[in-house]
């Protein structure tokens, strides 16, 4: 079956936001304060942990990827691996750069 979201730029599109929402949720479940989620974003930079919030906010990425193989959908999960690996250069540039 011929689905219309089997296309590489949905993939990347699902990839690139899934680790966003991850973040925030959990930002959301472990953070008790009155902070913004854009200022703890640039706390934990100042902090030099920003990489690790990133590795940990793409691990949603393998679920999607693996539900995106067994639907047969592998278009889209060509786009979640290219995000991915958008991803993993920029937390390769964090650690670098802090």
């Amino acid at each position: 079956m011929i689905c219309k979201c089997n296309k590489q730029i949905v993939g990347i599109v699902i990839g690139l936001i899934v680790p966003l929402l991850f973040s925030y949720l959990l930002f959301q479940g472990r953070y008790q304060g009155d902070l913004a989620f854009i200022d703890f974003v640039k706390a934990m930079f100042q902090l030099h942990s920003l990489g690790k919030l990133v590795s940990v906010s793409v691990l949603p990425n393998l679920l999607v990827f693996f539900v995106a193989i067994w639907t047969e959908r592998l278009l889209a999960a060509r786009g979640i691996v290219i995000a991915t690996l958008v991803y993993t250069l920029a937390t390769v540039l964090l650690y670098f750069l802090s």
